[in-house]
Protein backbone atom coordinates (compact mmCIF):
# COMPACT_ATOMS: atom_id res chain seq x y z
CA UNK A 1 0.00 0.00 0.00
CA UNK A 2 1.35 3.16 -0.82
CA UNK A 3 2.73 5.32 2.31
CA UNK A 4 0.19 8.05 3.82
CA UNK A 5 1.69 10.94 5.59
CA UNK A 6 0.09 11.52 9.06
CA UNK A 7 -1.72 15.37 9.35
CA UNK A 8 -1.34 17.51 12.25
CA UNK A 9 -4.37 16.73 14.39
CA UNK A 10 -5.22 13.15 12.68
CA UNK A 11 -5.85 10.11 15.18
CA UNK A 12 -4.26 7.21 13.65
CA UNK A 13 -6.57 3.60 14.04
CA UNK A 14 -3.79 0.35 14.78
CA UNK A 15 -5.52 -2.93 14.69
CA UNK A 16 -4.18 -6.22 15.37
CA UNK A 17 -5.92 -9.62 14.82
CA UNK A 18 -6.29 -12.90 16.79
CA UNK A 19 -8.37 -14.88 14.47
CA UNK A 20 -9.73 -18.76 15.79
CA UNK A 21 -10.15 -20.80 12.69
CA UNK A 22 -12.20 -24.61 13.42
CA UNK A 23 -9.95 -26.91 11.71
CA UNK A 24 -12.31 -29.38 9.50
CA UNK A 25 -11.71 -32.60 11.32
CA UNK A 26 -13.91 -35.35 12.18
CA UNK A 27 -12.64 -35.84 15.46
CA UNK A 28 -11.34 -33.32 17.96
CA UNK A 29 -7.93 -32.65 18.79
CA UNK A 30 -7.57 -34.28 21.82
CA UNK A 31 -9.79 -37.22 21.60
CA UNK A 32 -12.02 -39.31 19.69
CA UNK A 33 -15.39 -36.84 20.16
CA UNK A 34 -16.68 -36.14 16.59
CA UNK A 35 -16.70 -32.30 16.27
CA UNK A 36 -20.16 -32.43 14.82
CA UNK A 37 -22.11 -29.57 16.93
CA UNK A 38 -25.42 -30.05 15.61
CA UNK A 39 -26.21 -33.15 18.00
CA UNK A 40 -28.12 -32.54 21.49
CA UNK A 41 -25.90 -30.25 23.80
CA UNK A 42 -23.43 -31.90 25.70
CA UNK A 43 -23.87 -35.05 23.95
CA UNK A 44 -19.96 -35.40 21.86
CA UNK A 45 -18.19 -35.07 24.77
CA UNK A 46 -16.05 -37.21 27.38
CA UNK A 47 -13.69 -37.38 30.22
CA UNK A 48 -10.41 -35.82 27.95
CA UNK A 49 -12.84 -32.75 26.55
CA UNK A 50 -14.86 -32.33 30.17
CA UNK A 51 -11.31 -32.11 31.91
CA UNK A 52 -12.18 -35.02 34.42
CA UNK A 53 -9.54 -35.87 36.75
CA UNK A 54 -7.20 -38.44 35.18
CA UNK A 55 -7.67 -37.89 31.53
CA UNK A 56 -4.74 -37.95 29.19
CA UNK A 57 -4.85 -36.22 25.87
CA UNK A 58 -3.82 -37.99 22.41
CA UNK A 59 -2.94 -35.34 19.91
CA UNK A 60 -5.31 -35.48 16.49
CA UNK A 61 -2.72 -36.64 13.36
CA UNK A 62 -5.05 -34.91 10.91
CA UNK A 63 -5.31 -31.58 12.97
CA UNK A 64 -1.64 -31.12 12.87
CA UNK A 65 -1.90 -31.63 8.81
CA UNK A 66 -4.17 -29.14 8.81
CA UNK A 67 -2.08 -26.39 10.60
CA UNK A 68 1.02 -27.45 8.38
CA UNK A 69 -1.11 -26.74 5.31
CA UNK A 70 -1.59 -23.18 6.63
CA UNK A 71 1.07 -22.25 7.48
CA UNK A 72 2.86 -23.76 4.26
CA UNK A 73 -0.10 -21.38 2.24
CA UNK A 74 0.94 -18.82 4.50
CA UNK A 75 4.53 -18.66 3.77
CA UNK A 76 5.47 -19.23 7.22
CA UNK A 77 8.33 -21.12 9.28
CA UNK A 78 7.56 -24.54 10.23
CA UNK A 79 9.87 -25.25 13.11
CA UNK A 80 11.36 -28.96 13.35
CA UNK A 81 9.73 -28.77 16.58
CA UNK A 82 7.02 -27.25 18.71
CA UNK A 83 5.43 -27.77 22.33
CA UNK A 84 1.92 -27.11 23.86
CA UNK A 85 1.35 -25.23 26.81
CA UNK A 86 -1.28 -24.79 29.37
CA UNK A 87 -2.97 -21.39 29.41
CA UNK A 88 -4.87 -20.97 33.04
CA UNK A 89 -7.93 -19.07 33.06
CA UNK A 90 -11.33 -19.50 34.78
CA UNK A 91 -14.21 -19.11 32.88
CA UNK A 92 -17.57 -21.38 32.40
CA UNK A 93 -17.05 -22.80 28.97
CA UNK A 94 -13.68 -23.88 29.97
CA UNK A 95 -13.93 -26.99 31.57
CA UNK A 96 -10.22 -27.87 32.51
CA UNK A 97 -9.59 -24.35 33.95
CA UNK A 98 -6.57 -24.30 31.36
CA UNK A 99 -6.73 -24.44 27.85
CA UNK A 100 -4.12 -26.82 25.79
CA UNK A 101 -2.62 -24.42 23.68
CA UNK A 102 1.29 -23.15 22.14
CA UNK A 103 2.90 -20.07 23.70
CA UNK A 104 6.39 -19.81 22.82
CA UNK A 105 6.96 -22.32 20.54
CA UNK A 106 4.02 -22.14 17.79
CA UNK A 107 3.74 -24.51 14.71
CA UNK A 108 4.13 -21.89 12.72
CA UNK A 109 5.60 -18.26 12.58
CA UNK A 110 6.87 -15.51 10.70
CA UNK A 111 4.27 -15.52 7.70
CA UNK A 112 2.42 -13.26 5.73
CA UNK A 113 -0.53 -12.43 3.39
CA UNK A 114 -1.07 -10.45 0.49
CA UNK A 115 -4.54 -8.29 0.11
CA UNK A 116 -6.09 -6.11 -2.00
CA UNK A 117 -7.12 -2.58 -0.37
CA UNK A 118 -8.94 0.03 -2.90
CA UNK A 119 -7.05 -1.77 -5.87
CA UNK A 120 -3.41 -1.59 -4.09
CA UNK A 121 -1.92 -4.89 -3.03
CA UNK A 122 0.27 -4.42 0.39
CA UNK A 123 1.02 -7.62 2.62
CA UNK A 124 -0.14 -8.11 6.12
CA UNK A 125 2.09 -9.39 8.51
CA UNK A 126 1.38 -12.96 10.33
CA UNK A 127 3.34 -13.44 13.62
CA UNK A 128 2.01 -16.60 14.71
CA UNK A 129 -0.53 -19.31 13.72
CA UNK A 130 -0.72 -22.05 16.77
CA UNK A 131 -3.22 -25.15 17.56
CA UNK A 132 -5.10 -25.08 20.18
CA UNK A 133 -8.20 -26.49 21.57
CA UNK A 134 -11.57 -24.87 21.20
CA UNK A 135 -13.39 -23.78 24.61
CA UNK A 136 -17.48 -24.80 25.02
CA UNK A 137 -20.17 -22.47 23.79
CA UNK A 138 -22.28 -19.78 26.06
CA UNK A 139 -25.75 -19.20 25.13
CA UNK A 140 -26.92 -16.17 26.95
CA UNK A 141 -31.20 -17.02 27.74
CA UNK A 142 -34.04 -14.69 28.70
CA UNK A 143 -33.96 -11.01 29.59
CA UNK A 144 -32.30 -9.05 27.16
CA UNK A 145 -30.58 -11.86 25.43
CA UNK A 146 -26.92 -10.53 25.14
CA UNK A 147 -23.95 -11.33 27.88
CA UNK A 148 -24.60 -8.27 30.23
CA UNK A 149 -28.50 -8.57 30.11
CA UNK A 150 -29.39 -12.21 29.94
CA UNK A 151 -31.31 -13.77 32.61
CA UNK A 152 -28.78 -17.15 32.64
CA UNK A 153 -26.20 -18.48 30.44
CA UNK A 154 -25.94 -22.35 29.62
CA UNK A 155 -22.89 -23.98 29.24
CA UNK A 156 -22.56 -26.66 25.90
CA UNK A 157 -19.72 -28.35 25.66
CA UNK A 158 -19.92 -30.08 22.06
CA UNK A 159 -17.73 -27.61 20.97
CA UNK A 160 -14.91 -27.80 23.82
CA UNK A 161 -11.98 -29.47 22.38
CA UNK A 162 -12.56 -28.81 18.37
CA UNK A 163 -9.24 -28.20 16.73
CA UNK A 164 -8.57 -24.39 16.87
CA UNK A 165 -5.77 -22.98 15.12
CA UNK A 166 -4.98 -19.04 15.84
CA UNK A 167 -3.44 -17.09 13.15
CA UNK A 168 -2.20 -13.71 15.27
CA UNK A 169 -1.12 -10.58 12.40
CA UNK A 170 0.73 -8.00 13.45
CA UNK A 171 -0.73 -4.63 14.13
CA UNK A 172 -0.63 -3.77 10.34
CA UNK A 173 -4.24 -2.97 9.90
CA UNK A 174 -5.34 1.40 9.83
CA UNK A 175 -8.93 1.03 9.18
CA UNK A 176 -11.79 -2.05 9.11
CA UNK A 177 -12.03 -1.85 5.93
CA UNK A 178 -8.91 -3.30 5.45
CA UNK A 179 -9.61 -5.89 8.34
CA UNK A 180 -12.91 -6.81 6.42
CA UNK A 181 -10.24 -7.37 3.59
CA UNK A 182 -7.63 -9.22 5.09
CA UNK A 183 -10.54 -11.85 6.41
CA UNK A 184 -12.36 -12.61 3.26
CA UNK A 185 -9.07 -13.37 1.60
CA UNK A 186 -7.82 -15.68 4.38
CA UNK A 187 -11.12 -17.58 4.14
CA UNK A 188 -10.69 -17.51 0.25
CA UNK A 189 -7.28 -19.31 1.18
CA UNK A 190 -8.45 -21.55 4.34
CA UNK A 191 -11.08 -23.02 1.94
CA UNK A 192 -8.98 -23.98 -1.13
CA UNK A 193 -6.70 -25.95 1.78
CA UNK A 194 -9.79 -28.11 2.46
CA UNK A 195 -9.26 -27.13 6.12
CA UNK A 196 -12.30 -24.79 6.78
CA UNK A 197 -15.56 -24.81 6.71
CA UNK A 198 -17.47 -21.61 6.50
CA UNK A 199 -21.07 -23.38 6.86
CA UNK A 200 -20.30 -24.35 10.38
CA UNK A 201 -21.40 -21.82 12.63
CA UNK A 202 -18.97 -20.71 14.63
CA UNK A 203 -16.07 -21.99 12.31
CA UNK A 204 -14.42 -18.36 12.14
CA UNK A 205 -14.54 -16.30 15.04
CA UNK A 206 -12.11 -13.04 15.52
CA UNK A 207 -10.22 -10.58 18.24
CA UNK A 208 -9.79 -7.54 17.27
CA UNK A 209 -7.16 -5.30 19.43
CA UNK A 210 -7.85 -1.26 18.17
CA UNK A 211 -5.99 1.39 19.32
CA UNK A 212 -5.84 5.19 18.32
CA UNK A 213 -3.00 6.80 18.35
CA UNK A 214 -2.62 11.05 18.38
CA UNK A 215 -0.03 11.81 15.25
CA UNK A 216 1.99 13.66 17.61
CA UNK A 217 3.03 10.42 19.23
CA UNK A 218 4.01 9.08 16.31
CA UNK A 219 8.08 8.93 15.37
CA UNK A 220 7.51 7.89 11.86
CA UNK A 221 5.58 10.50 8.84
CA UNK A 222 4.70 6.99 7.36
CA UNK A 223 1.31 5.49 9.47
CA UNK A 224 2.31 2.15 8.14
CA UNK A 225 5.06 2.56 9.93
CA UNK A 226 4.17 2.88 13.49
CA UNK A 227 6.65 2.43 15.83
CA UNK A 228 6.72 0.15 19.18
CA UNK A 229 6.72 2.77 21.89
CA UNK A 230 3.90 4.51 20.24
CA UNK A 231 2.00 1.40 20.13
CA UNK A 232 3.11 0.41 23.90
CA UNK A 233 1.99 3.96 25.30
CA UNK A 234 -1.60 3.09 23.75
CA UNK A 235 -4.26 1.74 25.60
CA UNK A 236 -6.19 -0.45 23.29
CA UNK A 237 -9.41 -2.69 23.72
CA UNK A 238 -9.79 -5.83 22.66
CA UNK A 239 -13.08 -6.41 20.62
CA UNK A 240 -14.25 -10.32 21.35
CA UNK A 241 -17.91 -12.33 19.25
CA UNK A 242 -16.54 -11.20 15.58
CA UNK A 243 -17.68 -14.03 13.34
CA UNK A 244 -17.42 -13.00 10.00
CA UNK A 245 -15.37 -10.48 8.07
CA UNK A 246 -18.58 -7.73 7.52
CA UNK A 247 -19.48 -8.65 11.24
CA UNK A 248 -15.34 -7.35 11.91
CA UNK A 249 -15.71 -4.23 9.09
CA UNK A 250 -18.75 -3.13 11.60
CA UNK A 251 -17.79 -3.64 15.36
CA UNK A 252 -14.53 -2.19 14.33
CA UNK A 253 -16.32 1.22 12.60
CA UNK A 254 -18.05 1.61 15.55
CA UNK A 255 -15.33 0.78 18.33
CA UNK A 256 -12.77 3.09 16.22
CA UNK A 257 -15.76 5.76 16.59
CA UNK A 258 -16.42 5.13 20.34
CA UNK A 259 -12.56 5.71 20.92
CA UNK A 260 -12.27 8.94 18.55
CA UNK A 261 -14.81 10.53 20.50
CA UNK A 262 -13.51 9.90 23.77
CA UNK A 263 -10.33 11.09 22.77
CA UNK A 264 -11.82 14.21 21.13
CA UNK A 265 -13.71 14.75 24.45
CA UNK A 266 -10.56 14.73 26.20
CA UNK A 267 -11.42 11.37 27.95
CA UNK A 268 -9.25 8.32 28.13
CA UNK A 269 -9.54 5.47 26.78
CA UNK A 270 -9.82 2.30 28.82
CA UNK A 271 -7.57 -1.00 28.43
CA UNK A 272 -10.14 -3.44 28.25
CA UNK A 273 -11.92 -6.53 26.63
CA UNK A 274 -14.98 -5.42 24.93
CA UNK A 275 -18.17 -7.81 23.48
CA UNK A 276 -19.76 -6.89 20.17
CA UNK A 277 -23.24 -7.47 20.08
CA UNK A 278 -24.32 -7.74 16.67
CA UNK A 279 -28.12 -7.40 17.64
CA UNK A 280 -27.47 -4.20 19.28
CA UNK A 281 -24.36 -3.21 16.53
CA UNK A 282 -22.77 -1.76 19.99
CA UNK A 283 -19.48 -3.06 21.97
CA UNK A 284 -19.93 -3.44 25.87
CA UNK A 285 -17.70 -3.84 28.43
CA UNK A 286 -16.94 -7.07 29.74
CA UNK A 287 -13.54 -7.09 31.85
CA UNK A 288 -10.25 -5.18 32.17
CA UNK A 289 -7.90 -6.55 29.14
CA UNK A 290 -5.88 -9.31 30.50
CA UNK A 291 -1.57 -9.25 30.19
CA UNK A 292 0.31 -12.39 29.53
CA UNK A 293 1.42 -12.79 32.82
CA UNK A 294 -1.85 -13.07 34.09
CA UNK A 295 -2.38 -16.86 32.08
CA UNK A 296 0.38 -18.54 34.14
CA UNK A 297 1.59 -20.63 31.01
CA UNK A 298 3.39 -23.55 31.54
CA UNK A 299 4.45 -26.69 29.48
CA UNK A 300 1.40 -29.14 29.22
CA UNK A 301 3.58 -32.00 30.51
CA UNK A 302 0.88 -34.65 29.59
CA UNK A 303 2.01 -34.15 25.89
CA UNK A 304 5.39 -34.58 24.24
CA UNK A 305 7.35 -32.29 22.18
CA UNK A 306 5.53 -32.24 18.64
CA UNK A 307 8.49 -33.27 15.50
CA UNK A 308 7.07 -32.68 12.26
CA UNK A 309 10.60 -32.52 10.73
CA UNK A 310 10.55 -34.83 7.85
CA UNK A 311 6.79 -34.93 7.88
CA UNK A 312 6.20 -31.59 6.89
CA UNK A 313 7.50 -31.90 3.41
CA UNK A 314 5.32 -34.72 2.40
CA UNK A 315 2.32 -32.35 2.84
CA UNK A 316 1.34 -30.11 -0.14
CA UNK A 317 -1.01 -27.67 -0.78
CA UNK A 318 -3.10 -26.97 -3.71
CA UNK A 319 -2.60 -24.09 -5.89
CA UNK A 320 -4.34 -21.10 -3.98
CA UNK A 321 -6.70 -18.43 -4.66
CA UNK A 322 -3.87 -15.70 -5.39
CA UNK A 323 -1.70 -17.56 -7.88
CA UNK A 324 -5.67 -18.94 -9.71
CA UNK A 325 -6.33 -15.26 -10.35
CA UNK A 326 -3.21 -14.70 -11.95
CA UNK A 327 -3.67 -17.95 -13.71
CA UNK A 328 -7.27 -16.83 -14.81
CA UNK A 329 -6.13 -13.63 -16.34
CA UNK A 330 -3.28 -14.91 -18.10
CA UNK A 331 -4.69 -18.29 -19.28
CA UNK A 332 -8.30 -17.35 -19.90
CA UNK A 333 -7.45 -13.31 -21.19
CA UNK A 334 -9.92 -12.08 -18.16
CA UNK A 335 -10.40 -9.15 -16.52
CA UNK A 336 -9.08 -8.87 -12.71
CA UNK A 337 -12.79 -8.42 -11.80
CA UNK A 338 -14.15 -11.74 -13.23
CA UNK A 339 -11.19 -13.68 -12.18
CA UNK A 340 -11.94 -12.28 -8.66
CA UNK A 341 -15.59 -13.32 -8.82
CA UNK A 342 -14.66 -16.87 -10.54
CA UNK A 343 -11.81 -17.67 -7.78
CA UNK A 344 -13.88 -16.61 -4.79
CA UNK A 345 -14.23 -20.38 -3.79
CA UNK A 346 -12.01 -23.32 -5.56
CA UNK A 347 -15.75 -24.84 -5.96
CA UNK A 348 -17.05 -21.92 -8.32
CA UNK A 349 -12.98 -21.88 -10.05
CA UNK A 350 -13.32 -25.49 -10.91
CA UNK A 351 -16.79 -25.28 -12.46
CA UNK A 352 -15.76 -22.35 -14.21
CA UNK A 353 -12.81 -23.90 -15.85
CA UNK A 354 -15.00 -27.24 -16.79
CA UNK A 355 -17.79 -24.76 -18.56
CA UNK A 356 -14.25 -22.97 -20.00
CA UNK A 357 -13.40 -25.80 -21.13
CA UNK A 358 -16.21 -26.44 -23.79
CA UNK A 359 -16.49 -22.88 -24.92
CA UNK A 360 -14.52 -19.85 -24.68
CA UNK A 361 -13.46 -18.50 -21.85
CA UNK A 362 -15.43 -15.01 -22.43
CA UNK A 363 -18.49 -16.92 -22.90
CA UNK A 364 -18.08 -19.18 -19.91
CA UNK A 365 -16.88 -16.55 -17.72
CA UNK A 366 -19.93 -14.11 -18.48
CA UNK A 367 -22.63 -17.23 -18.22
CA UNK A 368 -20.66 -18.44 -14.56
CA UNK A 369 -19.54 -15.10 -13.01
CA UNK A 370 -22.37 -12.75 -13.66
CA UNK A 371 -25.40 -15.18 -14.99
CA UNK A 372 -25.47 -18.23 -12.70
CA UNK A 373 -23.66 -16.55 -9.86
CA UNK A 374 -26.16 -13.44 -9.52
CA UNK A 375 -28.89 -15.95 -9.83
CA UNK A 376 -27.72 -18.03 -6.70
CA UNK A 377 -27.03 -15.44 -4.88
CA UNK A 378 -30.17 -14.13 -5.20
CA UNK A 379 -32.18 -17.37 -4.45
CA UNK A 380 -29.34 -18.11 -1.24
CA UNK A 381 -27.88 -20.90 -3.32
CA UNK A 382 -24.22 -22.33 -3.53
CA UNK A 383 -22.57 -23.70 -6.55
CA UNK A 384 -22.37 -26.30 -4.58
CA UNK A 385 -26.41 -26.41 -4.70
CA UNK A 386 -25.80 -27.30 -8.95
CA UNK A 387 -24.36 -30.88 -7.99
CA UNK A 388 -24.58 -33.06 -11.03
CA UNK A 389 -25.89 -30.50 -13.14
CA UNK A 390 -22.68 -29.23 -15.05
CA UNK A 391 -24.14 -30.91 -18.08
CA UNK A 392 -27.61 -28.77 -17.79
CA UNK A 393 -25.09 -25.73 -17.70
CA UNK A 394 -22.84 -26.94 -20.49
CA UNK A 395 -26.09 -27.87 -22.74
CA UNK A 396 -27.68 -23.63 -21.60
CA UNK A 397 -24.24 -22.19 -22.84
CA UNK A 398 -24.41 -24.56 -25.77
CA UNK A 399 -27.90 -23.34 -26.96
CA UNK A 400 -26.63 -19.85 -26.61
CA UNK A 401 -23.65 -19.92 -28.31
CA UNK A 402 -25.10 -22.07 -31.40
CA UNK A 403 -27.59 -19.26 -31.34
CA UNK A 404 -30.58 -21.52 -30.46
CA UNK A 405 -31.83 -19.21 -28.43
CA UNK A 406 -31.14 -15.50 -27.41
CA UNK A 407 -29.18 -14.95 -24.54
CA UNK A 408 -32.13 -12.96 -22.58
CA UNK A 409 -34.53 -15.69 -22.71
CA UNK A 410 -31.59 -18.24 -21.79
CA UNK A 411 -30.92 -16.18 -18.87
CA UNK A 412 -34.50 -15.22 -17.47
CA UNK A 413 -36.41 -18.15 -18.88
CA UNK A 414 -34.27 -21.25 -19.57
CA UNK A 415 -31.66 -20.54 -16.28
CA UNK A 416 -34.35 -19.59 -13.83
CA UNK A 417 -36.58 -22.28 -14.64
CA UNK A 418 -33.82 -24.63 -14.32
CA UNK A 419 -33.10 -23.70 -10.71
CA UNK A 420 -35.86 -23.07 -9.29
CA UNK A 421 -38.10 -26.56 -11.02
CA UNK A 422 -34.63 -28.39 -11.96
CA UNK A 423 -36.05 -28.77 -15.63
CA UNK A 424 -33.41 -29.65 -18.44
CA UNK A 425 -33.14 -26.28 -20.66
CA UNK A 426 -34.27 -28.65 -24.18
CA UNK A 427 -37.50 -29.32 -22.03
CA UNK A 428 -37.52 -25.49 -20.89
CA UNK A 429 -37.29 -24.38 -24.56
CA UNK A 430 -39.36 -27.03 -25.47
CA UNK A 431 -42.29 -25.99 -23.67
CA UNK A 432 -41.96 -21.84 -23.56
CA UNK A 433 -41.61 -22.22 -27.48
CA UNK A 434 -38.25 -19.73 -26.92
CA UNK A 435 -36.72 -21.76 -29.88
CA UNK A 436 -34.60 -18.69 -31.86
CA UNK A 437 -37.37 -16.52 -34.84
CA UNK A 438 -36.22 -17.65 -37.67
CA UNK A 439 -34.49 -14.89 -40.19
CA UNK A 440 -37.46 -14.33 -42.34
CA UNK A 441 -40.03 -13.85 -39.86
CA UNK A 442 -37.69 -11.51 -38.10
CA UNK A 443 -37.83 -9.49 -41.58
CA UNK A 444 -41.47 -9.20 -41.86
CA UNK A 445 -42.24 -8.56 -38.15
CA UNK A 446 -39.36 -5.64 -38.79
CA UNK A 447 -41.21 -4.33 -41.54
CA UNK A 448 -44.77 -4.60 -40.06
CA UNK A 449 -43.34 -1.90 -36.97
CA UNK A 450 -42.23 0.29 -39.17
CA UNK A 451 -45.53 0.46 -40.66
CA UNK A 452 -47.67 0.35 -38.29
CA UNK A 453 -45.71 3.23 -36.41
CA UNK A 454 -45.13 6.35 -38.43
CA UNK A 455 -44.72 8.54 -35.13
CA UNK A 456 -41.70 6.46 -34.31
CA UNK A 457 -39.78 6.56 -37.79
CA UNK A 458 -40.34 10.43 -37.62
CA UNK A 459 -38.65 10.87 -34.86
CA UNK A 460 -35.89 8.62 -35.38
CA UNK A 461 -35.58 10.50 -38.81
CA UNK A 462 -35.56 13.72 -36.77
CA UNK A 463 -32.50 12.00 -34.36
CA UNK A 464 -33.87 10.34 -31.99
CA UNK A 465 -32.03 7.59 -31.32
CA UNK A 466 -34.84 6.60 -28.43
CA UNK A 467 -37.18 5.62 -30.79
CA UNK A 468 -35.49 2.79 -32.31
CA UNK A 469 -35.62 1.46 -28.83
CA UNK A 470 -38.94 1.72 -28.77
CA UNK A 471 -39.46 -0.10 -32.29
CA UNK A 472 -37.12 -2.89 -31.56
CA UNK A 473 -39.74 -3.86 -28.65
CA UNK A 474 -42.53 -3.95 -30.94
CA UNK A 475 -40.38 -6.30 -33.14
CA UNK A 476 -39.63 -8.14 -30.01
CA UNK A 477 -43.64 -8.40 -29.18
CA UNK A 478 -44.35 -9.62 -32.37
CA UNK A 479 -41.88 -12.22 -32.10
CA UNK A 480 -42.60 -13.32 -28.36
CA UNK A 481 -39.37 -12.31 -27.36
CA UNK A 482 -37.68 -15.08 -29.39
CA UNK A 483 -35.79 -13.06 -31.67
CA UNK A 484 -32.07 -11.34 -31.03
CA UNK A 485 -32.44 -7.70 -30.27
CA UNK A 486 -29.34 -6.62 -31.38
CA UNK A 487 -30.06 -8.34 -34.25
CA UNK A 488 -33.65 -6.55 -34.74
CA UNK A 489 -31.81 -3.33 -34.00
CA UNK A 490 -29.66 -3.88 -37.21
CA UNK A 491 -32.70 -4.90 -39.00
CA UNK A 492 -34.73 -2.12 -38.26
CA UNK A 493 -31.62 0.51 -38.62
CA UNK A 494 -31.17 -0.80 -42.28
CA UNK A 495 -34.67 -1.22 -43.23
CA UNK A 496 -35.33 2.51 -42.47
CA UNK A 497 -32.02 3.76 -43.60
CA UNK A 498 -33.43 2.05 -47.41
Amino acid sequence: MTAQTVQQGDLVTVIGLEVHVQLETDTKIFCGCSTDQTDEPNENVCPVCLGLPGALPVLNEAAVEAAVKIGKAIDADIPEETRFHRKNYYYPDLPKNFQITQYDEPICQDGDLEISVEGQRRTVTIERAHLEEDPGSLQHVGGGGGIDSADYTLVDYNRAGTPLMEIVTAPDFRSPGEVRAFLAELEEVLEYLGVFDAERDGSLRIDANLSIIPEDEIESDDITQIGDKALAAANRTEVKNISSHKGAEKALAYEETRQKNAIQRGRAVEQETRHWDESRGITVSMRSKEEEKDYRYFEEADLPPLRVSGWKDEISIPELPSARRERFQVEYGLSEEAASKLTSTKQVADFYEDVAGEFDPDLAATWVADNLLGELNYRDMAITDLEGRLEDVNRLVELVADDEITAKNAHETVLRSMLDDGDAPDEIVDREGLGKTGEDEVQQAVVEAIDENPDAVDDYESGDEGAINFLVGQVMQKTGGSADPGDVNQLLRAELEA
